[in-house]
């Protein structure tokens, strides 16, 4: 077999082995994507449930790392008018992650501001 014949059946092996673990990644990061929107849309539906809670500019968002056993974070965003309602905002969001995914940490980004005033 004539070498150059080798050298681009092997070329094309190689394509197409790394066009595979394209594909494979970037499903991989659709799934992972997937999953940090359904966490996200359970902790906002949680917190529009809980009548002490409704109303206040709070935004959880999470992020799912793309390789597994590494742990999911929740950042929680906003402004509530003391702390015992941060503590509140904080346990219920911890509560609601916990419940969906084990390995769930919480960045807090809460500020705690006495002019937080509820939306209407």
């Amino acid at each position: 077999m004539n070498s150059q014949v080798l050298a681009a059946i092997v070329i094309v092996g190689v394509l197409l082995v790394a066009l595979g673990a394209l594909v494979k990644f970037l499903d991989l990061r659709r799934k992972r994507e997937a999953e940090a929107v359904h966490l996200q849309a359970q902790v906002s539906d949680a917190l529009l449930r809980d009548q002490a809670l409704f109303g206040l500019p709070i935004t959880p968002t999470a992020h799912v790392p793309l390789w597994s056993g590494t742990p999911v974070t929740v950042e929680v965003s906003g402004h509530v008018p003391d702390g015992a309602m941060r503590e509140s905002v904080l346990r219920l969001v911890r509560e609601e992650a916990s419940r969906i995914r084990p390995d769930v940490q919480i960045e807090d980004r809460l500020s705690v501001d006495s002019a937080a005033v509820r939306a209407a």
